[in-house]
């Protein structure tokens, strides 16, 4: 080798024969536009992931609007409300007032349980103007305060002590159905009833008179105790009690314990205990203390509505 050749660096590809370097020169000419397509194509998801990530830090650092402000403060009232409520009643607007401006003032309607009962139109409207509670999806006509005692046990020393606190009562409410007590139910019955009155019961005895007088009275008391009092509706218990506690369960949609027998109905949006099922003949739900009035109005419109008929048909002398 000349002087030159031996300053050259080393190089193995010179030392193969000729036609082992031209199979290494083609292999190295095809793996080079792979790798520069790599190479770019690993710039290029770089460079989105680095966008993604400024476009996400722009998101959170951009001001949010008067109408995005507003909805997050009446969503964290809701919450704060659904949370704080004395009821187990499910998430809900604060108010019918509140329920009537999204219904019909435009404002977009919060996410409610979808199983709850549908359109609030009705209630929205009229309980609104008659300054009406709300619990779940039951308007509060009148409620007053009373006096409770508690067994309650210390987290620390586990000691058990009685809690003496006022906490509210319902004593007049309606259902969500309340349209349908009041346009169908009571109509029919004091339609059919004052037609009986008029044209069959002037020409009986008196012994059938009261009868029918007392029947008819005893339905009308038995409908207006099922539809607007409290069927059962269960006080929040962000933990069982103490005593008798074993048997409660704690339920997401009303944020509260419950016990044996007690269930969540969707259409009034409260646990009720004793639940039995939503009438919508009475606009309520039957429970615990509706039930015996419940059972009384089945009984007596079945007897009415077969007194009512042998006296209008003549069948009754």
């Amino acid at each position: 080798q000349s002087p030159e050749q031996r300053s050259m660096p080393y190089d193995k590809a010179r030392c193969l024969p000729k036609h082992r370097r031209q199979r290494l020169a083609m292999s190295q000419r095809r793996s080079k536009p792979e790798d520069k397509m790599t190479i770019a194509s690993s710039e290029v998801v770089k460079g989105d992931l680095e966008l993604d990530g400024a476009s996400n830090d722009e998101k959170e650092m951009a001001p949010l609007s008067i109408d995005e402000r507003y909805r997050k403060e009446r969503e964290e009232m809701r919450i704060k409300h659904w949370k704080d409520s004395p009821f187990a009643a499910g998430l809900v607007n604060v108010s019918w007032q509140e329920e009537k401006s999204c219904s019909f003032g435009g404002m977009l309607q919060p996410e409610i349980d979808p199983d709850s009962a549908g359109c609030m139109c009705c209630s929205a409207m009229c309980c609104s103007r008659i300054g009406a509670g709300r619990v779940g999806n039951m308007a509060i006509l009148h409620q007053s305060q009373e006096w409770v005692e508690e067994i309650e046990e210390d987290e620390e020393t586990g000691e058990q002590r009685t809690q003496r606190f006022t906490r509210p009562k319902l004593n007049w409410m309606m259902g969500p159905y309340w349209p349908m007590l009041l346009l169908v139910t009571y109509p029919l019955i004091l339609g059919v009833s004052f037609w009986t009155l008029v044209s069959a019961i002037p020409k009986r005895t008196l012994p059938v008179q009261f009868i029918w007088l007392v029947c008819t009275l005893g339905l009308i008391y038995a409908l207006a105790m099922t539809a607007f009092r409290d069927p059962g509706i269960l006080h929040k218990y962000h933990r069982p009690p103490p005593k008798g506690g074993n048997g409660w369960r704690w339920n997401d949609s009303a944020q509260s314990y419950r016990p044996k027998g007690a269930y969540y109905d969707p259409d009034c949006a409260v646990i009720v205990e004793g639940f039995d099922h939503t009438c919508p003949w009475t606009g309520t739900a039957i429970g615990k203390k509706n039930m015996l009035a419940f059972q009384f109005f089945v009984g007596l419109i079945f007897v009415c509505l077969i007194m009512d008929m042998l006296l209008l048909t003549g069948a009754w002398p």
